[in-house]
């Protein structure tokens, strides 16, 4: 793959650093209430009038109070006193400290004031046992997910600033203290009844882990579906699901982190759980399934690939020629499913040493709902822009966003209608937020204009997918992305644009951009290939070609049974070896803490005459591509 220094490439950048401006602001917002928490105590010891003194307490008493509604309206189930503890006691305080000023307390009162104080110290408890030990599954039958708390952790710390609040202001109008006991002994009881409550579902969440083994082996699943990464990209799931469960067969679908349980379950019917821990593991995994899936290479995908007699599949989530498709950690596993024979050449050729019989080439099943080129797409009128992202490394980098306004810019001057669909990574950086912003002011004020109907925003990317916009288009533009040999299956035309290398470089990186019009970086080259792609497609020909080698032979009327039969095909067939079968599992073994690869059996082989997909699709988006 060319370099970044190579001739006549211009120097890529990979995610730049920058100063955390938010996060400190944060911190001296909080400073800032800290010392106006304090300030009414030093005041009252230095003989202050108390009217006067806790004028400063207001402040965080205002924001504290406001933060807890705001988290009950949101209904937002943990809370975080890290950094606000400080003023919490120092609040909690301030009934005792004006008592003390103003010496008109008496005993009783001098037990209510105490018990002021004391209602900081229990909210820490409260917080730390309020999420309980949550069991975290859905339509396993036999185990129910465990329940949620009673009610909100943050009622708690809403009531004890609400009473100590109102506490101050009954001592500066003079109320009694002692008939102030009532408010204290309020607080402390729905802390308590919380705690309480907390400690009822560990104990109900226990009772639910000791049979969830039990309950795993009495539905019997054949294979199980592995996920290691947190919420955010669900979209790797979501572009398999749907062709695992047209295997007709049982299976689990197992999570390493529950911020993603949510997203995961609205997506299937079957059992979903989540094992936080390796150990954990166990309770999930029976000696009667024969296969696991992996839709990435995450880093906790090894601690399932140790259970030896399943049959360890690796289908990765998209296929491009970017770096993350021949990912040389893709060897772990007995199988790798790739679209085409692309995928294949694209591990060997970038020194990448697979066995040959651990691919399979199923296509990508995906990409079936992808109309093809028809007479109505013929000339081109609209035009897809679809830019990657910048990547995380600077290898990676490929996104075209820095010129995108200039291309989108000669696209309307050719009278074409545009259809923008930005990788959603492309937000969280500055620049890339700033390019999107420019193309969607020059498609508003295109459309004022001209009367097209560009097709950006919350339209292109949020109420359709990728695929969408391939069937919404009649040629693309685009880099080095997962979306182009998804939109290859379309037969339409397609451009990239090259960001790291000259256009001969390119296309000996890439092959894809073979059969593409290419764009170099400084746009040169820019006018005549909108000639191509817009009016005289010489490449249709060798398109054909290109798609057959990156997605496989299959015909469009059944071309998603070649994965679901590969699929199949692993999960029927019999367990790797009976040694493997009855390899004792990390519990047997004395829990160690480490998963080990040694002494696995060799992988299995299936005949297939065909061969391997790539990985890094998503559902058209290449996320992590």
């Amino acid at each position: 793959m060319p370099q970044n220094d190579s001739p006549g490439s211009a120097p890529a950048s990979g995610p730049k650093m920058s100063i955390p401006w938010q996060r400190m602001a944060g911190l001296r917002r909080r400073l800032t209430q800290t010392v106006f928490a304090l300030a009414p105590l030093l005041l009252l010891a230095m003989g202050v009038h108390p009217a006067i003194a806790t004028i400063p307490a207001v402040y965080p008493f205002f924001i504290l109070i406001r933060r807890g509604y705001r988290r009950l309206r949101k209904r937002v189930t943990r809370t975080a006193l890290s950094g606000e503890h400080g003023i919490r006691l120092a609040l909690g305080l301030l009934p005792l400290g004006i008592a003390w000023s103003m010496d008109s307390a008496g005993p009783v009162g001098w037990v209510a004031l105490a018990l002021f104080a004391l209602v900081p110290l229990a909210e820490p408890v409260v917080t730390r046992v309020a999420p309980g030990r949550k069991l975290r599954v859905t339509n396993l039958p036999g185990i129910t997910d465990t329940r949620g708390p009673r009610f909100p952790v943050n009622v708690v710390l809403l009531l004890d600033l609400s009473l100590t609040a109102l506490a101050s202001v009954l001592l500066l109008a003079h109320v009694p203290a002692g008939a102030l006991l009532i408010l204290p002994v309020i607080a402390l009881s729905v802390a308590g009844s919380s705690a309480l409550d907390s400690f009822r579902r560990i104990r109900e969440s226990v009772r639910s882990d000791n049979n969830l083994y039990t309950a795993v082996e009495a539905y019997d699943p054949k294979f199980v579906l592995y996920y290691g990464v947190p919420a955010g990209s669900s979209y790797q799931v979501g572009m398999w699901i749907d062709f695992l469960e047209r295997i007709e067969e049982k299976f689990i679908v197992v999570l390493r982190r529950s911020s993603a349980f949510r997203e995961i379950s609205r997506l299937t019917d079957a059992p979903v759980v989540v094992r936080t821990n390796i150990w954990q593991l166990d309770d999930v995994i029976t000696p009667r399934m024969t296969a696991a899936f992996y839709v990435n290479n995450s880093a906790p995908n090894v601690h399932l690939v140790r259970y030896p007699h399943m049959t360890h599949v690796q289908l990765l989530h998209g296929d491009s020629d970017k770096a993350s498709s021949f990912n040389p950690v893709t060897a772990l596993y007995d199988r790798v499913f790739v679209a085409g024979q692309a995928a294949i050449d694209r591990y060997e050729d970038n020194g990448v040493n697979i066995p040959k019989e651990k691919f399979t080439i199923v296509g990508r099943p995906q990409v079936e709902t992808v109309e093809q080129q028809g007479p109505e797409n013929i000339p081109v009128q609209t035009v897809l822009y679809a830019p990657t992202w910048e990547g995380h490394y600077a290898d990676t980098n490929y996104g075209s966003l820095p010129v995108g306004p200039e291309i989108i810019r000669e696209l309307l001057a050719r009278e074409r209608t545009i259809v923008f669909r930005p990788h959603p990574f492309s937000y969280r950086n500055s620049e890339a937020r700033q390019r999107i912003r420019e193309i969607h002011q020059m498609l508003r004020e295109d459309r004022d204009l001209s009367g097209r109907d560009h097709l950006f925003g919350r339209r292109a990317e949020k109420s359709l997918d990728a695929f969408g916009c391939f069937n919404a288009a009649d040629a693309m533009i685009s880099d080095v992305s997962s979306v182009v040999p998804d939109f290859l299956y379309s037969g339409k035309p397609y451009g990239l644009v090259t960001m790291t290398s000259t256009i001969e470089e390119f296309e000996r990186a890439f092959p894809l951009a073979r059969s593409a019009y290419v764009i170099d970086r400084d746009l040169t080259s820019l006018s005549n290939a909108l000639d191509e792609l817009l009016l005289h497609d010489s490449k249709a020909d060798q398109r054909k070609a290109t798609r057959n080698h990156y997605l496989g032979p299959f015909p469009p009327e059944s071309y998603a049974d070649a994965f679901v039969n590969a699929a199949r095909q692993v999960v029927l067939k019999e367990h790797k070896s009976l040694a493997a079968q009855n390899a004792p599992t990390e519990r047997e073994e004395g829990g160690s803490e480490e998963p080990t690869l040694e002494g696995q059996d060799a992988p299995d082989t299936i005949s297939s005459g065909q061969e391997d997909v790539g990985e890094d699709s998503g559902q058209g988006d290449d996320q992590e591509n």
